[in-house]
């Protein structure tokens, strides 16, 4: 497990933010899946390999930061071609997870002072 994973979101080209965490969760979801057991007692598993990833962290971001989410975010983000979408997270250095589009479904944030400011963010997958 790494110490410190680096998420870069790119909110439209070439815009990114970059947040440092030591708390990253990616939860996988098999959409439409569904499981019906028989009278005969056997299993039948239905799945039209519909898949999601949801993930979640916090992470400490500047206040100048926090103004470049917090306008991205409450501004008209337009949701087409690749964006926004998670350019990268480096998990080691060499591992990666590359452009996944997503969308931000949860966002809160505290205020530490001094110019900083924690956020928990979810970041849900786009399918198609």
């Amino acid at each position: 497990m790494a110490d410190e994973y680096q998420v870069i979101y790119e909110y439209s080209a070439g815009n990114t933010l970059s947040f440092k965490t030591n708390d990253l969760n990616i939860t996988y979801n098999r959409l439409f899946m569904s499981i019906t057991l028989r009278p005969d007692g056997k299993m039948y598993v239905n799945d039209p390999n519909k898949a999601q990833r949801v993930f979640t962290f916090s992470a400490i971001i500047s206040g100048d930061d926090m103004n470049t989410l917090n306008t991205v975010q409450t501004g008209s983000i337009t949701y087409s071609g690749a964006y926004p979408r998670i350019q990268k997270i480096y998990f080691d250095g060499d591992t990666t997870i590359t452009n996944v589009e997503v969308a931000i479904t949860a966002l809160q944030t505290r205020d530490l002072g001094n110019g900083w400011w924690t956020v928990q963010i979810t970041m849900t997958e786009k399918t198609d």
